[in-house]
Protein backbone atom coordinates (compact mmCIF):
# COMPACT_ATOMS: atom_id res chain seq x y z
CA UNK A 1 0.00 0.00 0.00
CA UNK A 2 1.27 3.61 -0.79
CA UNK A 3 1.92 5.47 2.43
CA UNK A 4 0.79 8.65 0.49
CA UNK A 5 -2.23 9.14 -1.46
CA UNK A 6 -2.26 9.94 -5.40
CA UNK A 7 -1.75 13.42 -6.10
CA UNK A 8 -4.85 13.72 -8.57
CA UNK A 9 -8.32 12.37 -6.32
CA UNK A 10 -6.42 12.10 -3.31
CA UNK A 11 -7.46 7.90 -3.14
CA UNK A 12 -4.90 5.20 -1.52
CA UNK A 13 -3.46 2.55 -4.17
CA UNK A 14 -1.38 -0.84 -3.92
CA UNK A 15 1.99 -0.60 -4.68
CA UNK A 16 3.83 3.06 -5.46
CA UNK A 17 3.89 6.54 -6.42
CA UNK A 18 5.60 7.86 -9.44
CA UNK A 19 6.71 11.32 -7.94
CA UNK A 20 6.52 14.10 -10.68
CA UNK A 21 8.10 17.82 -10.66
CA UNK A 22 7.92 20.39 -12.67
CA UNK A 23 8.83 23.83 -13.70
CA UNK A 24 6.81 26.54 -16.06
CA UNK A 25 9.85 29.44 -17.05
CA UNK A 26 8.21 31.99 -19.26
CA UNK A 27 8.95 36.07 -19.13
CA UNK A 28 7.44 36.18 -15.23
CA UNK A 29 8.13 34.41 -12.34
CA UNK A 30 9.25 31.00 -12.72
CA UNK A 31 6.27 28.10 -11.42
CA UNK A 32 7.11 24.80 -9.78
CA UNK A 33 5.27 22.26 -8.48
CA UNK A 34 4.68 18.58 -7.19
CA UNK A 35 3.15 15.77 -7.01
CA UNK A 36 2.49 11.88 -6.35
CA UNK A 37 1.00 9.51 -8.78
CA UNK A 38 -0.83 5.86 -8.64
CA UNK A 39 0.51 3.34 -11.77
CA UNK A 40 -2.94 3.98 -13.60
CA UNK A 41 -2.95 8.26 -13.22
CA UNK A 42 1.06 8.22 -13.90
CA UNK A 43 0.31 5.81 -17.01
CA UNK A 44 -1.88 8.47 -18.42
CA UNK A 45 0.01 11.93 -17.96
CA UNK A 46 2.92 9.56 -19.46
CA UNK A 47 1.04 8.83 -22.09
CA UNK A 48 0.71 12.58 -23.28
CA UNK A 49 4.18 13.35 -21.77
CA UNK A 50 5.92 10.61 -23.92
CA UNK A 51 6.24 12.62 -27.26
CA UNK A 52 8.54 15.28 -25.26
CA UNK A 53 11.24 12.84 -23.03
CA UNK A 54 14.59 13.81 -23.47
CA UNK A 55 17.32 11.56 -24.14
CA UNK A 56 19.77 11.83 -21.72
CA UNK A 57 23.11 11.57 -23.71
CA UNK A 58 21.92 13.74 -26.58
CA UNK A 59 19.73 16.23 -24.75
CA UNK A 60 17.76 16.22 -27.30
CA UNK A 61 14.04 15.32 -27.68
CA UNK A 62 13.56 11.43 -28.19
CA UNK A 63 11.00 11.82 -31.39
CA UNK A 64 12.04 15.51 -32.79
CA UNK A 65 9.44 16.12 -35.05
CA UNK A 66 7.89 17.62 -31.64
CA UNK A 67 10.10 19.80 -30.71
CA UNK A 68 8.80 23.41 -30.74
CA UNK A 69 5.09 22.11 -30.53
CA UNK A 70 2.90 22.85 -27.56
CA UNK A 71 2.52 20.11 -24.96
CA UNK A 72 -1.21 21.05 -24.43
CA UNK A 73 -2.65 21.76 -27.86
CA UNK A 74 0.45 19.77 -30.21
CA UNK A 75 0.59 23.28 -32.71
CA UNK A 76 3.90 25.15 -32.83
CA UNK A 77 4.95 28.02 -30.56
CA UNK A 78 6.19 30.78 -32.42
CA UNK A 79 6.87 33.48 -30.44
CA UNK A 80 6.44 33.72 -26.40
CA UNK A 81 5.02 30.93 -24.35
CA UNK A 82 6.56 28.92 -21.85
CA UNK A 83 9.31 26.29 -21.40
CA UNK A 84 7.97 23.61 -19.51
CA UNK A 85 10.58 20.96 -17.92
CA UNK A 86 9.12 17.50 -16.06
CA UNK A 87 11.14 15.15 -14.04
CA UNK A 88 9.87 11.98 -12.79
CA UNK A 89 10.42 9.32 -11.01
CA UNK A 90 8.84 6.15 -11.78
CA UNK A 91 8.33 3.34 -9.00
CA UNK A 92 11.51 1.11 -9.86
CA UNK A 93 12.62 3.01 -12.49
CA UNK A 94 15.39 5.63 -13.74
CA UNK A 95 14.86 9.39 -13.80
CA UNK A 96 13.09 10.54 -16.91
CA UNK A 97 12.98 13.74 -18.55
CA UNK A 98 10.96 15.72 -20.73
CA UNK A 99 10.93 18.99 -22.14
CA UNK A 100 8.15 21.30 -24.15
CA UNK A 101 6.75 24.33 -25.24
CA UNK A 102 3.31 26.05 -23.45
CA UNK A 103 1.05 28.77 -25.38
CA UNK A 104 0.41 31.15 -22.50
CA UNK A 105 -2.93 30.57 -23.50
CA UNK A 106 -2.79 26.49 -22.67
CA UNK A 107 -3.25 24.94 -19.61
CA UNK A 108 -0.49 22.00 -18.63
CA UNK A 109 -3.55 19.31 -18.53
CA UNK A 110 -2.52 18.43 -15.19
CA UNK A 111 -4.43 19.57 -12.63
CA UNK A 112 -2.16 19.39 -9.86
CA UNK A 113 0.97 20.65 -10.68
CA UNK A 114 -0.87 23.51 -12.44
CA UNK A 115 -2.91 24.36 -9.21
CA UNK A 116 -0.04 23.40 -6.90
CA UNK A 117 2.79 25.40 -8.37
CA UNK A 118 4.67 28.26 -6.33
CA UNK A 119 6.51 30.93 -6.99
Amino acid sequence: MAYLPCSMGKHRHPGRNTNLYVGVLSDGDPLRGSGRLCPTHWREVEHSLSQFEVDTESGTLSDPSFEGLCLACLKPVHEGGSQVFLTSYPAKNERKDYWARLHESCDLGIPFLTLGATQ
